[in-house]
């Protein structure tokens, strides 16, 4: 049985699962892989979009509508009075060198890309990431020198795409590893309670699979863009609950006379 079959058997299928646990421990690993591989789809299509799309728009941006201006020792300088704010297909770009916005003050909701006084700040589906213009080091950077970067940035997308994505995906591999490993000591505490006879590498094994009906639940609702209440603690449960159902179509001990 090849890993998309044991994809397929794992969505509903405690009993098959319990069986996996005589595979070699190679065959689990890429199944997990190919888990993390699922999940991060829909994060790794929504970063392209905004990552393509927001670097063309800032740079038209930059160009046209954003006054001279310079960021050096950490601060971002110019003439502009009051901030300005702009709509670009759906993301908005700000531009504030006063001071009177603060990252706070942003809205978590809107994916935006903001050049504050401090700070550089990008949203995305929720996810504020923060930067200082320390990063620049002790360089002034003026309008002109901002528009070459991110000519260049646009010339090496699909280079430095594939690369953060790629760290994702490890990132999110790593993450996937430990919880089976967490949650494969609560299957051998199920064993032991259940009178099953099941070590901990084969509750790993088990472990691996319980987790796909959680994994593709989780990567739909991304997918929807639906945000669900708890999720974490939904996931550990549903988890939980079919690690328990697996555990339970092991044969019992047999008892010695």
């Amino acid at each position: 049985m090849n890993v998309f079959q044991q994809l397929y058997k794992s969505i509903y299928s405690p009993k098959d699962i319990a069986t996996f646990r005589f595979q070699g421990i190679g065959k689990t690993i890429r199944y997990i892989f190919l888990l993390a591989l699922i999940s991060i789809l829909p994060v790794a299509l929504q970063f392209i979009s905004f990552a393509t799309s927001a670097i063309d728009n800032v740079r038209e941006s930059v160009e046209a509508e954003f006054p001279p201006f310079t960021i050096e020792n950490g601060s971002l300088s110019s003439d502009q009075a009051e901030p300005i704010t702009l709509e670009k297909e759906g993301i908005t770009i700000i531009f504030d060198s006063t001071g009177e916005l603060k990252e706070e003050k942003l809205d978590a909701n809107d994916d935006t890309i903001a050049f504050l006084e401090k700070s550089f700040v990008v949203i995305n589906q929720g996810n504020v990431q923060s930067s200082s213009y320390s990063l620049f080091g002790d360089t002034a950077l003026t309008k002109d020198g901002l528009i070459e970067l991110l000519d260049s940035l646009i010339d090496m997308k699909w280079i430095l795409l594939p690369v953060a994505l790629f760290f994702l995906y490890l990132f999110t591999s790593g993450m996937m590893f430990l919880k089976i490993t967490l949650f494969a000591i609560i299957g051998v505490t199920f064993a032991n309670v259940l009178k099953r006879n099941v070590n901990y590498r084969q509750s790993f094994r088990m472990t691996a699979y319980s987790a796909t009906v959680s994994t593709i639940f989780f990567t739909l609702m991304e997918m929807l863009q639906t945000y669900i209440p708890a999720a974490p603690i939904l996931d550990w449960f549903v988890i939980t609950v079919i690690l328990y159902l697996v555990v339970k179509e092991i044969p019992q001990k047999r008892i010695r006379a």
